[in-house]
């Protein structure tokens, strides 16, 4: 006798069905977790300020010279310096920047240079023998040059960052505020200005300038896009790079920091987007140079423009 077939359960009957819509289900929910992942990042925060407001953003090649100073030698440090500007240049740099006073080597650093011989260091601004050289130099390249060199005006003395246009005018230049160990033989800058250039307004800051919030604070209120910090002091992550990315933060700014050991980039969230220690030294001996010890590199940012948004008390 034949047995007639039993009816099959209806959660075998649906297996199949069961089984496609879980693949299905599965592949959305990876899916979904990717873009979470692309949005928040790996961290499981959202992802950085910089990397959404400036993916597509417009931007300007930034060019910082890290290099050795050598003491007192003007002619020495311009001949070493000019090749490196030309070759930003040749790399897409618009806008180039030396170290803190490359010019005579930091010299007021060394205490036992003779006053009479320091002070002959300095020259007049946009008189000067080196300046008008760096002028004709931004002019043939056709670039903003920023140049940190001793300044003689009168009887003052001024560790000063000098903004040189495309075309060789000197379009404006900064005093350095804080000058501690300096003030000896320089004397302090009163003002925070900002520039303008093809690419936005730029706020200069020099050195020791940058562990003062309230200091760099001036130049975004008055309406700096981005921030460039020709420097000698400290560096490295250490003792160094914190400060830049706080008053990145503060401010919500991009700061370019250019030293002879080392090119730094912090974002207006406060994170290091570009970050090379190049060497241990600040300065060299004559009989160093082209030795392992004369490191020396020209660094490159593009730099997203448009990207500062200004703060209010509330955000801080």
């Amino acid at each position: 006798m034949r047995e007639s077939k039993k009816p099959r359960p209806a959660s075998e009957k649906n297996a199949p069905l069961d089984k496609l819509e879980s693949t299905v289900f599965h592949h959305a929910a990876l899916l979904a977790f990717a873009g979470l992942l692309a949005f928040f990042g790996p961290s499981g925060v959202a992802a950085n300020e910089s990397q959404q407001q400036t993916a597509n953003a417009p931007t300007v090649r930034v060019a910082g010279i890290v290099l050795k100073w050598l003491r007192c030698d003007k002619e020495a440090n311009y001949r070493r310096v000019e090749p490196l500007i030309r070759q930003a240049a040749g790399g897409g740099a618009r806008i180039v920047c030396t170290t803190e006073c490359f010019l005579d080597g930091y010299a007021i650093a060394d205490k036992t240079i003779p006053l009479d011989r320091y002070r002959a260091l300095g020259e007049p601004i946009p008189k000067g023998e080196y300046f008008r050289k760096l002028s004709k130099l931004a002019r043939e390249l056709g670039i903003y040059l920023i140049a940190g060199m001793l300044e003689a005006d009168g009887e003052a003395r001024y560790n000063t960052a000098a903004l040189i246009g495309p075309t060789g005018e000197l379009l404006g230049k900064y005093h350095k505020q804080q000058l501690e160990h300096e003030a000896v033989r320089n004397t302090p800058g009163r003002q925070s200005p900002v520039f303008e250039t093809s690419f936005g307004k730029v706020g200069i800051m020099i050195c020791a300038d940058r562990r003062f919030p309230d200091m760099v604070k001036r130049f975004c209120d008055q309406g700096a896009d981005f921030l460039i910090c020709p420097s000698g002091g400290m560096f490295g992550p250490k003792k160094n790079d914190s400060i830049l990315q706080d008053r990145s933060r503060e401010n919500r700014t991009y700061i370019v920091f250019v030293h002879p050991a080392e090119f730094l980039v912090t974002a207006p969230d406060g994170t290091v987007v570009q970050q090379t220690v190049l060497g241990d030294k600040l300065v060299i001996p004559p009989e160093q140079i082209g030795t392992d010890a004369d490191s020396k590199r020209v660094f490159y940012f593009d730099l997203p423009l448009g990207s500062h948004t200004p703060t209010t008390t509330a955000d801080r």
